[in-house]
């Protein structure tokens, strides 16, 4: 026992001298970027702390059932904004949610029928790489649905 403790000492000091070492390359941990996400929803439903906007990022431009996102916010406001910090994916994609029936906290797939939209330029999905200026605007309403 006594020797794995002297063996794992010395890994470990060697380790702290190979790291610490002059003229060694650090390696910085990736931060990350920030992406600001504004929605509007113009529909027939209002926005509120019961029926929000769920905004989530996918590392994909076409999220489907099986899509896992990397990240998700909720909305309690019409026109209110989501701010994803330490965004490490790029590009990411935009799809937002809208909560119609009070009843999808995003941790699976929406509910049939739920108003969606996305950050998309002549109907098709736009990447965004994060960074300062990273802030898109997303306006949707009831006319298109999760799974029809």
């Amino acid at each position: 026992m006594r020797k794995g403790l002297a063996m794992s000492g010395a890994l470990v000091a060697m380790l702290a001298a190979w790291t610490l070492a002059p003229g060694a390359a650090v390696i910085p941990r990736a931060q990350g970027g920030e992406v600001t996400v504004t929605a509007t929803y113009k529909g027939k439903g209002t926005v509120d702390p019961k029926h929000e906007i769920l905004v989530f990022l996918f590392d994909h431009p076409v999220p489907g059932e099986s899509s896992m996102p990397l990240a998700m916010q909720q909305i309690t406001k019409n026109g209110g904004s989501a701010t994803f910090k330490g965004v490490t994916a790029d590009p990411v994609y935009v799809t937002v949610v809208y909560d119609e029936q009070s009843n999808y906290d995003g941790n699976s797939p929406p509910p049939a029928g739920a108003p969606i939209g996305g950050y998309n330029k002549d109907g098709k999905p736009v990447a965004v790489k994060p960074g300062p200026a990273a802030k898109v605007a997303v306006t949707f309403d009831d006319s298109r649905r999760w799974g029809k």
